[in-house]
């Protein structure tokens, strides 16, 4: 290539270079290796062309018209946590640049981190709306619903599953009554969102309900009738998937309390007693998609003349724990846990209890599985030693240690006088997380004097490297007389959210669900009506709370 700087002209005080193949509608230049300068008069409108500052000169910005840089733009990002979603009932989120006055909408599907579509140019003010989403659970922007692009941070969506309460009584003409309620804990009242009547299908002496959530759906199973267990699913809105089905039946039984426990790989276990001829306590595993039975009913214990209660189950692992009360013929009590996963069960733990020559009863089971560790609570009825009860102690242990803890003993509470009236009292537990160094046991102090009194406590229990230690149990607070003046409440249970616990209840006095809120400490937070004065009457209520 020739140099050209020697042959460049000037032009009225500029100079031209030409550096390479430049095509202009005046100018052919034939080749780089030919180039060759060009003298152009100054007042040619090549000048312009070439010198203008516009889309097309030498100063000018290509791809731009005015020759600006396109303005900054930022995402907004959004995360999502804790929902459930229930097809074609995604959560919706509406974006409004309040600086351009423009929206877009974003739906969400399932836990994650998203960006809405469109960028907004950095430095516009935006809101972010919560619009539609799966019921049954209530979800709130708390961070970062409104800010500037470029500069707010991510958008918090956290979502929390409503409480959801399975209750079952008798009516004072003895019909039995199955009730599900959905309660909206986020409102402030809290709200009754679902009052559903479930058809029982016979008359079983307790209807005795279970409920169990699954981390998408719901299983209810109850007693259709004494012979009979029966099941159905329901989405997190408490909507019915499917028809009820038949967990177990078999003539001749009676069935006793029935329990349940979830597995993640897709079945649950239904354990529970039965008295007979031959009086038992078995398991049978179902499908957590369909209901169908997995394998053949299992017989945990069995005997002709000993007699089984109360079971309770929990899940550890891929290892189901169970626990029950055991009395022989001969009057001597116990306390049998076992485990078993899809054969024989393994017994695990045997649990006795005397004074002088009483075998003391241990009875009702309440079992809670916290990461590596599994909780069981008892009640174990105390006597003189002469056959007289006089008090009840709540019990538990970690792990099935040898020796359990004492957590509180109730000696004659608010009159209960069971040595004169020849009665028997008893702890019954239900117990819940309530953050990670506390557990909440709510329980029913039942005193068969006569049936003068129940009351409903409940206690924090402090733990610490996965144990109990002396002293662990807080301040017990009694509940029922001091906030609903009743001392005829029973048949609770208790479960815990983000902010507190709650604990559901049957009063047979004001024939009422109710629905405590203690702190995590068991103080009381407050109470609310669940299903007021029914006419009809509430006798022996029993609750479960999801």
């Amino acid at each position: 290539m020739k140099k050209f700087l020697n042959s460049n002209k000037i032009i009225n005080g500029f100079y031209l270079l030409i550096h390479g193949c430049f095509l202009l509608s005046f100018l052919l230049v034939q080749g780089c290796n030919n180039a060759k300068a060009i003298s152009i008069d100054a007042s040619s409108s090549a000048i312009g062309a070439l010198l203008s500052d516009g889309d097309f000169g030498i100063f000018g910005n290509l791809g731009n018209a005015g020759g600006t840089s396109p303005a900054a733009t930022s995402a907004v990002n959004v995360s999502l946590s804790g929902y459930v979603n229930v097809t074609a009932n995604d959560l919706s989120l509406t974006l409004s640049d309040s600086t351009d006055s423009t929206t877009q909408t974003l739906a969400l599907t399932a836990d994650g981190s998203y960006s809405f579509s469109t960028e907004l140019t950095s430095g516009d003010s935006y809101s972010i709306t919560l619009d539609s989403y799966t019921q049954g659970q209530s979800c709130s922007i708390s961070t970062n619903a409104s800010g500037t692009a470029g500069t707010t941070g991510t958008a918090t969506i956290v979502c929390e599953r409503q409480l959801a309460i399975a209750a079952g009584w008798k009516t004072n003409a003895g019909t039995p009554v199955l009730k599900l309620f959905g309660v909206n804990h986020s409102a402030s009242p809290y709200v009754v969102t679902k009052n559903l009547s479930i058809t029982v299908g016979g008359a079983p002496s307790s209807v005795d309900p279970e409920l169990v959530w699954t981390g998408s759906n719901y299983l209810l199973v109850w007693k259709s009738a004494d012979t009979t267990i029966k099941g159905q699913f329901y989405d997190i809105r408490l909507t019915a998937i499917g028809s009820a089905f038949t967990i177990y039946t078999l003539t001749g039984v009676t069935i006793g309390k029935v329990s349940a426990a979830y597995s993640s790989s897709g079945e649950f276990a239904i354990v529970w007693t039965e008295a007979a001829s031959t009086r038992a306590a078995k398991y049978q595993r179902i499908n957590s998609s369909t209901g169908a039975t997995i394998g053949a009913t299992t017989t945990i214990a069995s005997s002709t003349s000993t007699n089984y209660f109360n079971a309770d189950v929990t899940l550890s692992g891929s290892t189901y724990y169970t626990a029950f009360r055991q009395r022989t013929s001969g009057g001597a009590n116990s306390l049998l846990a076992y485990s078993f996963s899809t054969g024989a069960a393994t017994s695990v733990k045997t649990y006795t209890a005397t004074n002088g020559t009483d075998s003391l009863a241990l009875d009702y089971p309440s079992l809670l599985t916290q990461g590596s560790n599994i909780w069981l609570f008892y009640s174990q009825t105390n006597t003189d030693g002469s056959g007289n009860v006089n008090s009840a102690t709540l019990k538990s242990s970690n792990n099935f240690q040898v020796t359990p803890a004492t957590m509180r003993t109730e000696t004659s509470p608010y009159g209960c006088d069971p040595v004169n009236s020849s009665g028997d009292q008893y702890m019954i537990p239900s117990v819940a997380i309530a953050n990670s160094t506390n557990l909440l046991v709510s329980y029913d102090s039942f005193c068969a004097d006569m049936g003068v009194y129940n009351e409903v406590s409940n206690l924090p229990v402090t733990i610490t490297s996965g144990a109990i230690t002396s002293g662990a149990a807080g301040t017990p607070t009694d509940y029922s007389v001091s906030e609903i003046g009743s001392s005829s409440t029973m048949g609770s249970s208790i479960t815990c959210r983000t902010t507190a616990c709650f604990i559901a209840t049957g009063d047979e006095y004001n024939d009422t669900i109710y629905l405590f809120d203690p702190n995590f400490d068991g103080s009381i937070g407050g109470t609310s009506t669940i299903y007021p004065n029914d006419g009809n009457g509430i006798q022996t209520p029993v609750t479960v709370i999801q």
